[in-house]
């Protein structure tokens, strides 16, 4: 008689799976298409099964938009360790352009979740979070760059990020108009023309 080895289930890859289920569905269908039993055929499992690692919709959801930032968080961490603040403030900007899939799926599930937070004061806490935590970031970049300091490095991260909001928008609704190439475009010139 042969006892078989309990199978190891990674719970947290096993969520991000299940949290990656929810933004696709999120970006091709909005919040509203958000059900448990929709996100489970999405990962090819059971509502059943998908129940062992959420206790509801709203937690995968939670969990849906933690992982879309901090997969961003991540990308800046590594670049910081490896590049000069000055290339890793580019490159943060120009990465969060809406350039390819990954990007477009990103800005797709914050601004589904920025419509959402309008109406849910605890989404819309962790929105804001999010928001001072990107710009924070920007900021001590414009600083050890050697650019502005203190509150003018805060201003100047706020009106980089404006300034990118804008365009990801833009890109997000007119593509034709605005190509990769348009992007970058007006990224390299908010940073060149003085915003710092």
């Amino acid at each position: 008689m042969f006892l078989s080895m309990p199978k190891f289930v990674d719970v947290a890859e096993r969520r991000a799976q299940l949290a990656a289920a929810a933004a696709r569905i999120i970006g091709r269908a909005g919040i509203g298409a958000v059900t448990l039993r929709e996100v489970a055929a999405e990962a090819g499992w059971t509502t059943g099964a998908l129940t062992h690692y959420f206790a509801d919709k709203q937690e995968l959801l939670d969990l849906t938009m933690e992982a879309s930032l901090a997969a961003r968080r991540e990308k800046w961490s590594v670049a910081r360790a490896m590049l000069p603040p000055d290339v890793v403030l580019r490159q943060t900007l120009l990465d969060a352009l809406p350039t390819d899939d990954t990007a477009r799926l990103h800005w797709t599930v914050t601004l589904a979740f920025v419509a959402q937070a309008a109406s849910e004061p605890r989404l819309a806490a962790r929105q804001r979070e999010a928001y001072q935590a990107f710009v924070a970031n920007l900021a001590e970049l414009i600083e050890a760059s050697g650019g502005a300091a203190g509150d003018e490095a805060v201003s100047a991260a706020v009106r980089l990020n404006t300034t990118l909001n804008g365009v990801c928008l833009q890109a997000l609704y007119d593509p034709e108009a605005w190509p990769a190439e348009r992007q970058r475009a007006a990224i390299e010139a908010a940073l060149t023309a003085g915003s710092l």
